[in-house]
């Protein structure tokens, strides 16, 4: 969703992704000037500013994919034993990390011996 500011004769002249005081119209992406806004601020810094944006969001979207899989699995739609080896892997050790730096890591594996699967492969 986006918000737009307008000015004192209601045009738009700015976009955010939060809504404030400032920025209180709920605006779609592919209304004409809202588009201008948003090319101009994407083109602004071309690939600094896209390679950031990329950058930032594969951070989230790793977190929603890491929660909707447990989702999945907490409704039994999928099994986590289903997943490749390699995907588990991941999660499970990016899911330790997290609860080692969130300092909440009761329900996690502590003990640094567990942290090899079978093979011998490392989960971090």
């Amino acid at each position: 969703m986006l918000y737009a500011k307008l000015n004192e004769d209601g045009d738009i002249i700015d976009v955010a992704t939060s809504q404030s005081e400032e920025y209180g119209l709920l605006v779609a992406p592919n209304e004409p000037s809202v588009a201008k806004i948003l090319e101009k601020k994407f083109t602004a810094n071309d690939n600094e500013n896209t390679q950031e944006m990329l950058t930032n969001s594969d951070s989230d979207m790793m977190r929603v994919l890491e929660d909707l899989i447990d989702l999945l699995s907490e409704k039994r739609i999928i099994q986590f034993t289903e997943l490749p080896t390699a995907a588990q892997k991941k999660l499970l050790s990016r899911k330790w990390v997290r609860g080692v730096h969130n300092s909440q890591d009761e329900d996690l594996i502590s003990d640094s011996d567990s942290l090899t699967d079978p093979d011998g492969d490392s989960f971090i």
